[in-house]
């Protein structure tokens, strides 16, 4: 509870900027970078994830149909344990995924709102950790699991100004559900 509660305390400062600067008038755009942070739930273990992620707009509108195409990149850790609390077995799961993503930003006459859809491909390493009711500790195998993968996703962007948005995304094969803030420039 108390790791939620701390990262709640670092995205909060990121919203309380975003609404006290001038209105927004921007949705995303081609030759623009957007970077942030974000928290979400993995597929496993329900565990949280942190995360960091970039874009970059690639096309113009008109360009690829009527919206815009952005390529980045994104980053996310997370770490789950159990207790099977009849044996005394404890055991941990630490996973960190690294992605290219390609998104199709739909362009709409509201410019605080920026929906998108698209794909990740990327690579997931993960290591394990075992300590027996004995006693006998079976220390990090890193990595015990890694590979390529292929995830979708789809969210939208709410800016609060020309270059602080909020966003919020689902998607599949990296992270199932994902909320942060991110910065244009």
């Amino acid at each position: 509870m108390r790791t939620k509660l701390s990262i709640v305390a670092l995205i909060v400062p990121f919203f309380v900027i975003g609404l006290g600067s001038r209105p927004a008038s921007a949705q995303f755009e081609y030759g623009k970078n957007y970077a942030g942070a974000h928290v979400g739930l993995s597929g496993v273990g329900s565990a949280l994830t942190l995360g960091l992620d970039y874009e970059r707009g690639v096309t113009q509108v008109g360009e690829v149909g009527p919206g815009i195409i952005g390529v980045g990149g994104l980053f996310d850790y997370f770490s789950y344990g159990y207790n099977d609390y009849g044996l005394s077995d404890i055991g941990s799961w630490t996973y960190i995924d690294l992605g290219v993503s390609g998104m199709y930003h739909f362009v709409l006459q509201n410019r605080k709102w920026d929906p998108f859809v698209g794909l990740v491909l990327g690579y997931e390493v993960a290591s394990w950790s075992w300590k027996n009711g004995y006693g006998t500790e079976y220390g990090w195998l890193s990595p015990t699991a890694g590979g390529f993968g292929i995830g979708g996703s789809a969210g939208v962007r709410y800016f609060f100004n020309d270059n602080w948005m909020a966003q919020a995304r689902v998607g599949f094969g990296f992270y199932v559900l994902a909320v942060g803030v991110d910065y244009k420039f």
